[in-house]
């Protein structure tokens, strides 16, 4: 079983991913971002498989604890969170703006597969 929270913060709003995949996966979204609509479902197995493959592409496991912008004063209005567990573990981490983890796009596409909207977290793609 494989569990996985996302939330994203920005000045349009909030946004709460909870999934869940074993042979299918189902999810909720939860949201008061104008662009962004809340809802439920699930991906069938081929999809969940799809899903599967973009997480472990992404290398959360390999995700350092925060990415922070240590060097800069100014605060991020744009601030994620997520996390993940498999049968190895659990793994969470946090970010602002544009400090992500470089497979982080892999996220994305795991998510985009149950939200075709969520392209709107590439930030600054």
């Amino acid at each position: 079983m494989t569990k996985l929270q996302f939330h994203f913060e920005c000045l349009d709003g909030n946004y709460f991913y909870v999934a869940e995949a074993d042979r299918t996966t189902t999810y909720t979204i939860t949201t008061d971002i104008p662009e962004l609509e809340e809802k439920t479902g699930e991906l069938d197995e081929k999809a969940t498989n799809e899903f599967l493959k973009e997480l472990e592409l992404a290398q959360i496991e390999r995700w350092d604890r925060h990415f922070t912008a240590e060097q800069s004063e100014i605060e991020d209005a744009v601030k994620w969170s997520l996390t993940y567990e498999n049968e190895n573990g659990v793994y969470k981490s946090d970010g602002v703006e544009s400090y992500e983890p470089y497979t982080y796009e892999h996220l994305i596409r795991a998510l985009i597969l149950c939200d075709k909207n969520a392209e709107y977290f590439l930030i600054g793609k």
